[in-house]
């Protein structure tokens, strides 16, 4: 019988495999070439009899398969370099659902990195919250000069403002650009992982008359 190969691409049509998909793809991605779960034990951060477990369970579900077997080792492999899933699987309505998932990952995360830069904050420091309109407008925000400790300070800044869907998909796309010149610049030689996200969307709820920005940051002022 010949020997399982890896795919180029494969379609996900069942939805516990589209489930673990999205939850497990740190892990999947460790078995992109041929590895033994004790060897991913330790890169995945768990003991090496769960790497196993979720190893036999990702197989069961078909995005993995046994390569080889090798010194009483197993090997697994991903089924597929690129794997499809219809959207309709995981809607938005789901807990783990396109979207919604996501978000919830992406807001965890940025919840810990900023509760870490949370301890760098010095006393006497100040939220800042102003309101203005077309009479009154509202100040500029308060340049930030003192610079914070924190190696990887968590930075947030959003802006609300009427647009047409032309300048609205305009300044979505360059925003966008940012990380795909990042992309291509690939991984520092040293540092550690760092998440960048844009996320752009129409508001129905907000004031239409009004232009707010808010910034939430850590990151200090920009060098000279």
């Amino acid at each position: 019988m010949p020997e399982p190969i890896q795919l180029e691409s494969l379609r996900v049509t069942d939805e516990p495999a589209a489930r673990a998909l999205r939850q497990d793809t740190h892990l999947l991605g460790l078995f992109l070439t041929p590895a033994s779960p004790s060897d991913v034990a330790a890169r995945a951060g768990m003991p090496a009899n769960l790497a196993h477990h979720h190893a036999r369970r990702l197989a069961g579900l078909g995005l993995l398969f046994e390569q080889r077997r090798e010194a009483g080792r197993v090997y697994y492999q991903l089924r597929a370099r690129t794997f499809r899933v219809p959207s309709d699987l995981l809607p938005p309505q789901d807990p783990d659902g396109n979207g919604r998932g996501d978000l919830r990952d992406l807001t965890g995360r940025f919840l810990v990195a900023y509760e870490r830069c949370w301890a760098f904050m010095r006393d006497g420091e100040e939220d800042v919250c102003s309101f203005g309109n077309e009479e009154h407008p509202t100040e500029p925000l308060e340049e930030i000069t003192a610079p914070l400790c924190a190696p990887f300070p968590a930075h947030l800044d959003h802006l609300t403002l009427r647009l047409t869907p032309e300048r609205y998909a305009r300044l979505a796309r360059a925003l966008s650009d940012v990380l795909t010149h990042a992309f291509a610049e690939s991984h520092s030689d040293s540092g550690e992982p760092c998440t960048l996200a844009v996320l752009t969307f129409s508001d129905p709820s907000a004031d239409p008359r009004a232009l707010s920005r808010n910034l939430n940051s850590f990151l200090g002022p920009n060098p000279a």
